[in-house]
């Protein structure tokens, strides 16, 4: 497993690995561990090696997407 990013949470973290499974990359999450009292902080998500190409080309293109909705619901009805 390589490190692909750190994010704020757990949270944060079970979200993008949820995203990377969906199409179906191996994913591990270290930092803050889960339970009845987690802990708050930043956590690395790891994926495994032969696939961490992939990966980075995902998240870059949900940014991208992320960005042109952003743009579009600022600006509705200009399309």
């Amino acid at each position: 497993m390589v490190h692909l990013t750190t994010v704020g949470s757990a949270f944060e973290g079970r979200v993008v690995m949820a995203r990377l499974g969906a199409d179906g990359i191996l994913t591990q999450m270290l930092g803050a561990r889960e339970g009845p009292y987690p802990l708050p902080g930043p956590v690395e998500v790891l994926v495994a090696a032969d696939q961490a190409d992939e990966a980075r080309e995902l998240l870059l293109a949900d940014q991208v997407e992320a960005l042109f909705d952003d743009a579009t619901e600022d600006h509705p009805g200009e399309r």
